[in-house]
Parts: structure tokens; sequence; C-alpha cells
């Protein structure tokens, strides 16, 4: 699971760093609002971790873009040292699913990530469809057009990877952190040997009404097909 964290204090970015990856979290910094959005306009996270204030753009800007390019369902969390009841229902309407006061508690800060990711857990269907596509996490299968295929295990984890980003471009990194994290011999080659694959299995040349494309210069883009 990819974190992106949006802290200009540089200690307090590296300590949330450095506690979500205890947790085995794939984590990345940005040290202001430019550089995440210009992130955020190829790349997508599982969850987002965001300072109210930071030197170029408010807190309020960055949650309104995470909400309206990557939708409801992910994850946003904000800090702020603001703890008035007001300005914390206001941020939470504005978008935030929580905020953590600072100076950040950091078995609370992780507690409210924990919450947060146990709640989107719980609002996810048993078996969702793309398509022709059947995806059952919490069985671990695949079914085209009702016939279930057999993938490998990292091919069902980039499946479900490319399956909840349809529509957005996903780097041949992003792609290999998501799914290799604790692999050290791989390389992004990989990711390209593992898409041929899930192309031909899945139909995601248009058969399964999905088209798995690569994007010259950036990574792969799955998208839905009509007719």
């Amino acid at each position: 699971m990819n974190f992106a964290v949006i802290e200009d204090s540089r200690s307090q970015a590296e300590v949330l760093k450095a506690l979500l990856k205890s947790e085995g979290y794939q984590v990345e910094v940005f040290a202001d609002g430019k550089s995440f959005l210009e992130a955020l306009n190829t790349r997508s996270f599982d969850f987002y971790v965001v300072d109210w204030v930071l030197p170029d753009l408010g807190g309020d800007v960055l949650v309104a873009k995470i909400r309206e390019t990557q939708g409801w369902d992910v994850p946003v969390v904000v800090c702020t040292a603001r703890t008035e009841e007001e300005f914390a229902s206001d941020i939470l309407r504005m978008g935030a699913d929580d905020y953590v006061p600072k100076p950040v508690r950091y078995m609370e800060f992780l507690a409210r990530v924990d919450a947060l990711l146990r709640r989107r857990k719980s609002r996810m269907p048993e078996v969702a469809r793309f398509g022709n596509i059947e995806l059952d996490l919490e069985g671990r299968r695949i079914r085209l057009a009702g016939q279930e295929i057999d993938l490998t295990q990292r091919e069902f984890d980039l499946a479900v990877v490319f399956l909840k980003n349809v529509g957005r471009v996903l780097a041949r990194e992003e792609l290999l952190a998501s799914v290799w994290a604790r692999e050290s011999d791989v390389d992004t080659r990989t990711v390209d040997t593992h898409a041929s694959r899930l192309r031909k299995k899945l139909g995601l040349a248009g058969e399964s009404g999905l088209m798995l494309t690569s994007v010259y210069g950036q990574g792969y883009r799955l998208d839905t097909v009509s007719g």
C-alpha cells in the first residue's frame, strides 16, 4: 500500500515516513503542494496524509484535488496545529476523513490510520465487477465471463492495482513498489512481463471490456472500452 505524505517539516515528514514504513507501507514524501499535485497528474496513492499549512498551497486545495481526481473512497488524514472544534468540523466537511492534532502523537496517528483502513475494507464489495471481469478480493480469485482465471500471486496483485485505478496512468516504478515492494532483485522489466501476461489472460486488449495500454515514457493505463 502506497502512502503520500505532504509535509513541509523535514523532521516531521521523516518520522511519519519511518512510522508508516515500520508497518510495511510504501511512503513518498512531498515538501510542498506543487510537487505533490504534479505527481498526482500521473500517479495515485492508497492513502494521503496532508499538512494543512504548506509554504505554497493550503491543505483545503490539496484535499479538494484529491477528492476530484481520486474519489471519496481513498482515505485522507489532515495534520494541523489548530484544534478548535469549528475548524476541525470544517476540515471534515471539506473532505478529510480524519485529522490529527500537532504535535502528532505517533501511536495515536497509527491507530487512526489502521481504523480508516479497516473502515475502507469493510465498505468494499465482496465481488467487484469491471466489464466482464469479476474480482473477488477475499477469495483472491478473478473470473473472466464467469470462468475463473489461473493467476500467480504477483499477477493477481498487479491485476488488483490496475482494476482499482481504471483510467489513470500508473508509472512502472509505482507498480513495482506496490506489488514487489519487498523484493530487491526485480526491475521494471518484470512489470512489463506481468502486464503482458495479464493482457492475454484477462482479455485486456478489449475482449473483456477493458483495454490495457502502455503509455510511452510513463507506464500503463487501464481503460474501459465501449461496444
